[in-house]
Protein backbone atom coordinates (compact mmCIF):
# COMPACT_ATOMS: atom_id res chain seq x y z
CA UNK A 1 0.00 0.00 0.00
CA UNK A 2 1.57 3.56 -0.95
CA UNK A 3 1.66 6.03 2.03
CA UNK A 4 0.96 9.74 0.56
CA UNK A 5 3.22 11.72 3.42
CA UNK A 6 1.78 14.66 4.89
CA UNK A 7 5.08 15.78 5.79
CA UNK A 8 8.59 15.10 4.01
CA UNK A 9 11.73 15.32 5.91
CA UNK A 10 15.07 16.11 3.75
CA UNK A 11 18.60 16.03 5.55
CA UNK A 12 20.56 13.69 7.80
CA UNK A 13 20.23 10.72 9.63
CA UNK A 14 22.77 9.28 11.73
CA UNK A 15 24.04 6.94 14.08
CA UNK A 16 24.04 8.19 17.50
CA UNK A 17 27.32 6.35 20.27
CA UNK A 18 25.86 7.70 23.23
CA UNK A 19 27.66 7.36 26.51
CA UNK A 20 26.11 5.12 28.66
CA UNK A 21 28.10 6.67 31.58
CA UNK A 22 26.58 9.57 33.02
CA UNK A 23 28.56 12.42 33.86
CA UNK A 24 31.43 11.07 32.28
CA UNK A 25 33.48 12.83 29.07
CA UNK A 26 34.07 11.29 25.68
CA UNK A 27 37.42 11.28 26.96
CA UNK A 28 36.63 8.47 29.48
CA UNK A 29 33.69 6.92 28.33
CA UNK A 30 33.85 3.26 27.65
CA UNK A 31 30.58 2.37 27.13
CA UNK A 32 28.13 3.34 24.50
CA UNK A 33 24.81 2.32 23.21
CA UNK A 34 24.29 2.42 19.19
CA UNK A 35 21.29 4.27 18.18
CA UNK A 36 19.40 6.37 15.08
CA UNK A 37 19.01 9.76 15.04
CA UNK A 38 19.69 12.67 13.22
CA UNK A 39 17.34 15.79 13.81
CA UNK A 40 14.86 15.24 10.46
CA UNK A 41 15.14 11.50 10.87
CA UNK A 42 13.98 12.33 14.70
CA UNK A 43 11.41 13.92 13.47
CA UNK A 44 10.19 12.00 10.97
CA UNK A 45 9.59 9.28 13.19
CA UNK A 46 8.12 11.54 15.83
CA UNK A 47 5.35 12.50 13.41
CA UNK A 48 4.21 8.72 12.47
CA UNK A 49 4.16 7.80 16.42
CA UNK A 50 2.10 10.78 16.48
CA UNK A 51 -0.17 9.59 13.66
CA UNK A 52 0.92 11.78 10.71
CA UNK A 53 2.39 9.64 7.38
CA UNK A 54 6.04 11.08 7.09
CA UNK A 55 8.54 10.32 4.72
CA UNK A 56 12.40 11.11 4.90
CA UNK A 57 14.66 12.23 2.02
CA UNK A 58 18.66 11.81 2.51
CA UNK A 59 21.73 10.15 1.72
CA UNK A 60 23.20 7.56 4.01
CA UNK A 61 26.73 5.78 3.41
CA UNK A 62 26.44 2.16 1.26
CA UNK A 63 27.86 0.41 4.83
CA UNK A 64 26.57 -1.48 7.88
CA UNK A 65 25.66 1.70 9.62
CA UNK A 66 23.57 2.86 6.65
CA UNK A 67 21.65 0.24 6.35
CA UNK A 68 20.98 -0.37 9.84
CA UNK A 69 19.08 3.27 10.02
CA UNK A 70 17.64 2.74 6.86
CA UNK A 71 15.82 -0.67 8.15
CA UNK A 72 14.96 1.33 11.45
CA UNK A 73 12.80 4.29 9.80
CA UNK A 74 10.89 1.30 7.73
CA UNK A 75 10.55 -0.58 11.01
CA UNK A 76 8.93 2.19 12.18
CA UNK A 77 6.98 3.24 9.05
CA UNK A 78 8.74 5.98 7.92
CA UNK A 79 8.19 6.29 3.92
CA UNK A 80 12.49 5.62 2.86
CA UNK A 81 12.21 5.66 -0.36
CA UNK A 82 14.12 8.70 -0.92
CA UNK A 83 17.63 7.47 0.67
CA UNK A 84 19.84 7.45 -1.44
CA UNK A 85 22.94 5.62 -0.63
CA UNK A 86 26.27 6.46 -1.60
CA UNK A 87 28.90 4.38 -2.30
CA UNK A 88 31.91 6.93 -1.94
CA UNK A 89 30.56 8.27 1.24
CA UNK A 90 30.61 6.84 4.78
CA UNK A 91 27.34 7.14 7.33
CA UNK A 92 27.22 10.35 9.90
CA UNK A 93 28.85 9.16 13.06
CA UNK A 94 27.97 10.85 16.69
CA UNK A 95 29.33 10.57 19.89
CA UNK A 96 27.52 11.86 22.69
CA UNK A 97 28.47 12.11 26.57
CA UNK A 98 25.85 13.24 28.80
CA UNK A 99 26.16 15.49 31.84
CA UNK A 100 24.78 14.61 35.08
CA UNK A 101 21.54 16.13 34.22
CA UNK A 102 20.80 14.92 31.31
CA UNK A 103 22.49 17.67 28.57
CA UNK A 104 24.54 16.40 25.99
CA UNK A 105 28.05 16.93 24.22
CA UNK A 106 28.58 15.57 20.73
CA UNK A 107 31.58 15.09 18.75
CA UNK A 108 31.31 14.08 15.22
CA UNK A 109 33.25 11.59 12.97
CA UNK A 110 33.21 11.94 8.90
CA UNK A 111 34.23 15.38 7.80
CA UNK A 112 32.60 14.36 4.15
CA UNK A 113 29.78 11.93 5.21
CA UNK A 114 26.97 11.06 2.92
CA UNK A 115 24.48 13.44 4.47
CA UNK A 116 26.42 16.68 2.65
CA UNK A 117 26.41 15.01 -0.41
CA UNK A 118 22.90 15.33 -1.31
CA UNK A 119 22.57 16.28 -4.74
CA UNK A 120 19.23 18.11 -6.09
CA UNK A 121 18.11 15.17 -8.69
CA UNK A 122 18.08 13.07 -5.65
CA UNK A 123 14.26 14.58 -4.64
CA UNK A 124 11.42 13.75 -6.82
CA UNK A 125 10.12 17.77 -6.86
CA UNK A 126 6.45 16.54 -7.61
CA UNK A 127 6.17 13.93 -5.09
CA UNK A 128 7.35 16.35 -2.92
CA UNK A 129 5.21 18.80 -3.59
CA UNK A 130 2.22 16.67 -2.24
CA UNK A 131 3.51 17.24 1.36
CA UNK A 132 1.53 19.78 3.21
CA UNK A 133 4.81 20.71 5.10
CA UNK A 134 8.27 20.35 4.05
CA UNK A 135 10.84 20.36 6.67
CA UNK A 136 15.28 21.20 5.89
CA UNK A 137 17.88 20.98 8.17
CA UNK A 138 20.13 22.71 8.52
CA UNK A 139 23.06 20.35 8.20
CA UNK A 140 22.57 20.81 4.82
CA UNK A 141 24.11 24.25 4.90
CA UNK A 142 27.46 22.47 6.11
CA UNK A 143 29.27 22.09 2.60
CA UNK A 144 28.67 21.62 -0.65
CA UNK A 145 26.78 20.11 -2.71
CA UNK A 146 24.04 19.71 0.05
CA UNK A 147 24.38 23.62 0.44
CA UNK A 148 23.34 24.59 -3.08
CA UNK A 149 20.86 21.75 -2.96
CA UNK A 150 18.78 23.25 -0.41
CA UNK A 151 18.42 26.29 -1.57
CA UNK A 152 17.36 25.32 -5.04
CA UNK A 153 14.65 22.63 -3.20
CA UNK A 154 13.36 25.23 -1.37
CA UNK A 155 13.36 27.99 -4.08
CA UNK A 156 11.32 25.56 -6.46
CA UNK A 157 8.74 25.69 -2.93
CA UNK A 158 8.13 29.16 -2.89
CA UNK A 159 5.13 28.66 -5.15
CA UNK A 160 3.24 28.09 -1.66
CA UNK A 161 1.76 24.22 -2.41
CA UNK A 162 4.01 23.31 0.75
CA UNK A 163 5.38 24.99 3.67
CA UNK A 164 8.50 25.13 4.91
CA UNK A 165 9.80 23.84 7.94
CA UNK A 166 12.55 24.79 9.92
CA UNK A 167 15.05 23.98 12.88
CA UNK A 168 18.92 25.66 12.86
CA UNK A 169 19.52 23.14 14.90
CA UNK A 170 23.02 25.07 15.79
CA UNK A 171 26.13 22.80 16.27
CA UNK A 172 29.03 25.60 15.77
CA UNK A 173 31.91 23.02 15.97
CA UNK A 174 31.30 21.54 12.58
CA UNK A 175 30.94 25.27 10.77
CA UNK A 176 34.05 27.09 10.01
CA UNK A 177 32.82 30.50 11.33
CA UNK A 178 30.08 31.45 13.48
CA UNK A 179 29.38 34.41 10.18
CA UNK A 180 28.85 32.16 8.24
CA UNK A 181 27.02 29.76 9.73
CA UNK A 182 24.51 32.90 10.81
CA UNK A 183 24.57 33.91 7.63
CA UNK A 184 23.33 30.75 5.73
CA UNK A 185 20.71 29.63 7.98
CA UNK A 186 19.17 33.36 8.03
CA UNK A 187 19.24 32.40 4.17
CA UNK A 188 17.00 29.31 4.95
CA UNK A 189 14.85 31.43 7.39
CA UNK A 190 13.67 33.73 4.67
CA UNK A 191 12.19 31.31 2.78
CA UNK A 192 10.55 29.38 5.90
CA UNK A 193 6.77 29.32 6.97
CA UNK A 194 7.43 27.35 10.34
CA UNK A 195 10.66 28.39 12.41
CA UNK A 196 11.47 26.41 15.66
CA UNK A 197 14.45 27.14 17.87
CA UNK A 198 15.55 27.19 21.23
CA UNK A 199 16.38 30.43 23.32
CA UNK A 200 20.26 30.63 22.79
CA UNK A 201 20.07 29.79 18.66
CA UNK A 202 17.51 32.82 18.73
CA UNK A 203 19.78 34.81 20.34
CA UNK A 204 22.86 33.62 17.90
CA UNK A 205 20.72 34.67 15.13
CA UNK A 206 19.24 37.85 16.21
CA UNK A 207 22.12 39.28 18.58
CA UNK A 208 19.24 39.82 20.67
CA UNK A 209 18.68 37.88 24.38
CA UNK A 210 15.36 39.22 24.91
CA UNK A 211 12.84 36.54 23.64
CA UNK A 212 9.85 38.14 22.82
CA UNK A 213 12.03 40.81 20.66
CA UNK A 214 14.35 37.58 19.11
CA UNK A 215 11.05 36.49 17.88
CA UNK A 216 9.55 39.78 16.56
CA UNK A 217 12.96 39.94 14.73
CA UNK A 218 13.19 36.40 12.86
CA UNK A 219 8.97 37.01 12.07
CA UNK A 220 9.89 40.00 10.45
CA UNK A 221 12.55 38.26 7.80
CA UNK A 222 9.80 35.92 6.40
CA UNK A 223 8.56 32.90 8.44
CA UNK A 224 4.63 32.86 9.28
CA UNK A 225 4.95 31.48 12.91
CA UNK A 226 7.89 31.57 15.57
CA UNK A 227 8.50 29.72 18.02
CA UNK A 228 11.02 29.98 20.68
CA UNK A 229 11.20 26.77 22.91
CA UNK A 230 12.89 26.80 26.52
CA UNK A 231 13.20 23.18 27.71
CA UNK A 232 11.51 22.68 30.79
CA UNK A 233 10.10 26.65 30.99
CA UNK A 234 7.91 26.07 27.80
CA UNK A 235 7.93 28.08 24.67
CA UNK A 236 6.99 31.69 23.02
CA UNK A 237 4.67 31.86 19.87
CA UNK A 238 4.81 34.55 17.71
CA UNK A 239 2.23 35.28 14.39
CA UNK A 240 1.51 38.37 12.73
CA UNK A 241 -1.89 38.26 14.66
CA UNK A 242 -1.07 37.02 18.02
CA UNK A 243 1.73 35.95 20.32
CA UNK A 244 1.50 34.24 24.07
CA UNK A 245 3.64 31.45 26.08
CA UNK A 246 2.99 28.33 26.53
CA UNK A 247 4.08 26.27 30.29
CA UNK A 248 6.02 23.68 30.13
CA UNK A 249 6.41 20.68 32.20
CA UNK A 250 8.83 19.30 35.22
CA UNK A 251 10.31 15.71 34.48
CA UNK A 252 12.87 13.81 36.15
CA UNK A 253 15.15 14.28 32.94
CA UNK A 254 17.35 11.46 31.93
CA UNK A 255 18.52 12.22 28.61
CA UNK A 256 18.13 15.92 26.80
CA UNK A 257 18.67 14.45 23.03
CA UNK A 258 15.45 14.98 20.23
CA UNK A 259 13.66 17.09 22.86
CA UNK A 260 13.63 19.79 19.93
CA UNK A 261 12.72 17.23 17.58
CA UNK A 262 9.59 15.70 19.54
CA UNK A 263 8.66 19.29 20.59
CA UNK A 264 8.85 20.15 16.39
CA UNK A 265 6.47 16.92 15.79
CA UNK A 266 4.04 17.99 18.11
CA UNK A 267 3.96 21.76 16.74
CA UNK A 268 3.79 20.02 13.34
CA UNK A 269 0.83 17.96 14.13
CA UNK A 270 -0.80 20.52 15.68
CA UNK A 271 -0.98 23.13 12.66
CA UNK A 272 -1.87 20.12 10.42
CA UNK A 273 -4.62 19.24 12.56
CA UNK A 274 -5.79 22.94 12.36
CA UNK A 275 -5.66 22.81 8.12
CA UNK A 276 -2.01 25.28 8.31
CA UNK A 277 -3.94 27.97 8.79
CA UNK A 278 -2.12 29.81 10.87
CA UNK A 279 -2.83 33.34 10.52
CA UNK A 280 -6.77 32.62 11.70
CA UNK A 281 -5.56 30.92 14.80
CA UNK A 282 -6.27 32.16 17.89
CA UNK A 283 -3.85 32.76 21.06
CA UNK A 284 -5.86 30.44 22.85
CA UNK A 285 -5.91 27.57 19.94
CA UNK A 286 -2.07 27.93 19.44
CA UNK A 287 -1.65 27.73 23.03
CA UNK A 288 -2.86 24.38 23.42
CA UNK A 289 -0.84 22.99 20.69
CA UNK A 290 2.51 24.55 22.16
CA UNK A 291 1.55 23.05 25.20
CA UNK A 292 0.97 19.73 23.57
CA UNK A 293 4.03 19.93 21.87
CA UNK A 294 5.77 20.76 25.15
CA UNK A 295 4.74 17.61 26.18
CA UNK A 296 5.72 15.35 23.68
CA UNK A 297 9.74 17.35 24.44
CA UNK A 298 8.87 16.38 27.79
CA UNK A 299 8.23 12.77 27.83
CA UNK A 300 11.62 12.95 25.27
CA UNK A 301 13.68 14.02 27.90
CA UNK A 302 12.46 11.10 30.46
CA UNK A 303 13.95 8.27 28.38
CA UNK A 304 17.13 7.85 26.76
CA UNK A 305 18.44 8.27 23.06
CA UNK A 306 16.13 10.76 20.65
CA UNK A 307 14.45 8.06 18.26
CA UNK A 308 13.83 5.50 20.59
CA UNK A 309 12.69 7.89 23.32
CA UNK A 310 9.66 9.76 21.19
CA UNK A 311 6.46 8.72 22.15
CA UNK A 312 3.18 7.35 20.43
CA UNK A 313 -0.02 9.88 20.81
CA UNK A 314 -1.80 8.09 22.81
CA UNK A 315 1.51 8.45 25.34
CA UNK A 316 1.01 12.22 25.05
CA UNK A 317 -2.85 12.20 25.53
CA UNK A 318 -2.76 10.27 29.13
CA UNK A 319 1.11 12.66 30.28
CA UNK A 320 -1.78 16.04 29.64
CA UNK A 321 -4.81 14.12 31.56
CA UNK A 322 -2.64 13.15 34.20
CA UNK A 323 -1.29 16.92 34.54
Amino acid sequence: MNIKPEVTCIGEILVDFVSTQKGVSLVDGTSFMKLPGGAPANLAVGLVRLGVPTAFIGRVGDDSFGKYLCNELRKIGVVSGGIVFDKQHKTRLAFVSLTPSGERFFEFWETQPADIQLRFSDVNLPALRESKIIHVSSFLLLKEPARSSLVQIISELQDGTSLISFDPNVRLNLWKTESKAKQLMMKVVKFTDILRLNHQEAAFLTGVDDIEEAAKQLLDTGPRIVVITQGANGCYFRTNNVDGYADGFKVDVVDTTGCGDGFLAGLLEGLLQSDLKIEKLSKEHLHDICRYANAVGAIVATRPGAITALPEKNSVNEFLNGR
